[in-house]
């Protein structure tokens, strides 16, 4: 009998024990607003301001991004996979130049355009050309022709990136075609980055002399990356 009301008083004071240890944590949560370690107001406004900072430089939320380009977007893609990012979309396909571009790529991404209304603006990231040096001038009008009729779009020019050892394409045939890319878009207003520079510097390899392995491939699209949130910081200043 002594025995039994022992155990009941030990549990009836652990009983006693928990609930006035619950009402304390209790307390603490509605007194510091859920935060149980008491992590000062000032700590999480500083966070929220790092976060807002590191952000700060990226398309809003209206903003679209289309990659187009020939058979080494689709090794980027297939690399690091573009689409995985929201509001990026890829038309791109091998072996293909500015007549692919005029009358296959720009249908397509009409199409997609009209699937996503919501956005309002568009960074059309191009990067075409080697299939097609010689077409320089051509490239310049269609794109001159692209961008006066439609306000919406950003356009966005990457450079041609370099080859090795490959029969039919030179280096120096690639730098000029990237001169005259990088002057039209100082004429025209359009934002041009430089890969081609960023893996002459760092290095690159190739799996046939013009397409590259993954490792490049990561380079190449931190490169446009890096790249188009510096455009988005000029915007910002502008």
């Amino acid at each position: 009998m002594k025995k039994t009301i022992v155990e009941f008083i030990i549990t009836l004071l652990i009983l006693i024990m928990s609930l006035t240890i619950g009402g304390y944590v209790l307390h603490l949560l509605i007194e510091r607003k859920g935060d149980i370690f008491g992590r000062s107001a000032q700590t999480s406004s500083t966070s929220k301001s790092k976060t807002a900072s590191a952000t700060s430089t990226q398309a809003d939320d209206y903003t679209g991004t289309m990659w187009i380009g020939d058979s080494r977007f689709v090794g980027m893609d297939k690399a690091v996979d573009i689409t995985s990012t929201d509001r990026n979309f890829l038309v791109a396909k091998v072996g293909q130049g500015l007549p692919w571009f005029k009358n296959t790529a720009l249908t397509s991404v009409k199409k997609i355009r009209s699937k996503n209304s919501a956005l309002k603006t568009w960074r059309y990231v191009i990067c075409l050309g080697v299939n097609d040096l010689k077409d320089m001038d051509n490239y310049i009008e269609e794109y001159k022709t692209l961008t006066s009729g439609d306000s919406s779009i950003e356009l966005i020019l990457v450079s041609v990136n370099p080859v090795k050892d490959y029969p039919s394409i030179s280096n120096t045939q690639i730098e000029s075609f990237n001169e005259k890319l990088k002057d039209a878009c100082d004429e025209n207003g359009w934002y041009y980055i430089d890969t081609y520079t960023t893996l002459m510097d760092q290095g690159y390899k190739t799996t046939d002399g013009l397409h590259y392995d993954n490792d490049t491939y990561k380079i190449i699209y931190q490169g446009i990356l890096d790249g188009l949130s510096d455009y988005e910081s000029q915007k910002q200043k502008s």
